[in-house]
């Protein structure tokens, strides 16, 4: 999979949600109800056929709990030390690393996303995931829809 076409598979979701759960961007729900919401439309691409499968929290690599080495979060300059992560979504083949294509990290508008992009590096150094990115999603203070991609390389 391209990054072409992890942006239409990402993009066309999000245009899903967009479009058919305004109400949940619009009662500022968790970012773990839109996390959901939005994986679920991504598991509804035609291009997510088995082995791949699309998941949220998923918090193992292969058989063991998901760590990556990462700074302690409130000191981003800090030593690096293995830290559990619980990554928003991914689309990936369960208990294998041929297929870590997706990995994706959603954040409201207005939210630092510091962290999480050392994260999603971190997730394609370390797992190698093809594709990484922040999606940014939700009603920022003025009351205007926010969306978009923000690719990791």
């Amino acid at each position: 999979m391209n990054r072409d076409e992890a942006y239409q598979i990402v993009s066309e979701a999000i245009e899903l949600l967009k479009r058919n759960d305004r109400e949940l961007l619009e009662l500022g729900v968790t970012e773990r109800a839109l996390s959901h919401k939005l994986a679920e439309y991504i598991a509804s691409s035609n291009r997510i056929v088995p082995p791949l499968v699309v998941d949220c929290e998923y918090n193992r690599h292969l058989t063991d709990i998901k760590r990556l080495n990462l700074p302690p979060r409130k000191a981003l300059d800090d030593e690096l030390r293995a830290t559990t992560v619980f990554p928003d979504i991914i689309v990936h083949e369960r208990n294998s690393d041929d297929n870590n294509l997706i990995v994706l990290e959603l954040k409201k508008p207005d939210e630092d996303i510091a962290y999480d992009r050392l994260k999603l590096n971190a997730f394609v150094s370390e797992f190698g995931y093809k594709h990484a990115a922040h999606i940014i999603l939700g009603m920022d203070r003025q009351g205007h829809l926010i969306s978009s991609i923000e690719w990791v390389d």
